[in-house]
C-alpha cells in the first residue's frame, strides 16, 4: 500500500467518525415538548390527543419516522398509536410539530386501569400518565433510534 493510499484511508476514517460523531450529539440535544389531553371521553373509553413538538437546535437538517407513541398507567402500557410509515424532516436549527395523534384507551379491554383513569378524569382531578415517544433518526450513513419520555397530567 502505498503512501497516497493510507492517508486517503486515514482521512476517510477521521471524516467518517467525526460525521458520526456529530450526529450522535444531534440526538442528544433534541428537544421534545410533549402535550396531551383527553379528547373524547364516552362509553367506548378515553382518547387521548398527543401534540409534539420535536425541536432540532443543531446545523444539520433531519429526517425522522413518523414517531410512535406509548402511554402508561401506573407502569401497565394502556395504549398505543399507529404505527405509520412517513418520513418527517427537521431543518437545521427548526422544528417538526407532530399534531393529534389519536390514542384510544378502551374501558373493557383494560378494565380496573381505564374506570379508574376515567373515574380521576370525570373528578376533574386529572391523571399523570407516561408518554414515550419511540422513533428513528435518519442520517446521509446510518439511523438510530430516538426515545423521549415524560410524565404529564392529563385533563378534559
Amino acid at each position: 500500500m502505498n503512501k497516497l493510499t493510507k492517508i486517503l484511508i486515514g482521512a476517510g476514517v477521521v471524516v467518517t467518525g467525526g460525521y458520526l460523531f456529530k450526529m450522535s450529539r444531534t440526538s442528544a440535544n433534541l428537544e421534545t415538548e410533549i402535550k396531551a389531553k383527553i379528547h373524547k371521553l364516552d362509553l367506548s373509553g378515553i382518547t387521548v390527543r398527543i401534540d409534539a413538538k420535536i425541536k432540532n437546535p443543531t446545523e444539520g437538517s433531519l429526517k425522522i419516522k413518523y414517531p410512535f407513541v406509548k402511554l402508561s398507567y401506573k407502569g401497565d402500557t394502556v395504549g398505543s398509536s399507529q404505527a405509520i410509515n412517513q418520513n418527517i424532516t427537521i431543518p437545521e436549527f427548526g422544528e417538526a410539530n407532530i399534531e393529534a395523534i389519536m390514542i384510544h384507551i378502551p374501558l373493557i379491554g383494560l378494565l380496573s386501569v381505564a374506570i379508574d383513569l376515567a373515574n380521576s378524569i370525570k373528578s376533574g382531578a386529572g391523571v399523570k400518565i407516561g408518554i414515550k415517544i419511540i422513533t428513528t433518526i435518519y442520517t446521509t450513513f446510518s439511523s438510530f433510534p430516538y426515545e423521549y419520555e415524560q410524565e404529564q397530567i392529563v385533563k378534559k
